[in-house]
């Protein structure tokens, strides 16, 4: 959003909303959902590619076994498609 503000000129001072912002610049979904929509371009992509590939292998390695001390799991990045799927009701629960 500072990048978007600075293309239009438009201060954080000013008290501008977000969904402002992204109207002034032609921008008609947010940061989080164009993420995400490449995010499942891309695992489409992969899904697609020859199993011999080594893109596709580095993709289907588990590398999240464990925790990392006293913190949570980590998330692979599977576990991130299948939630953005489940999100936008692709896929049901």
């Amino acid at each position: 959003m500072r990048s978007l503000r600075s293309m239009c000129g438009v201060s954080q001072k000013g008290r501008c909303r977000n969904c402002d912002v992204r109207e002034r610049c032609g921008l008609k979904e947010g940061v989080v959902a164009r993420v995400e929509r490449d995010m499942l371009r891309w695992f489409g992509h992969l899904e697609t590619m020859n199993e011999s590939r080594q893109t596709k292998q580095i993709y289907r390695v588990n590398v999240c076994d464990g925790k990392d001390g006293m913190s949570r799991p980590r998330k692979s990045h599977v576990d991130y498609i299948g939630d953005t799927l489940k999100k936008d009701q692709i896929i049901s629960t």
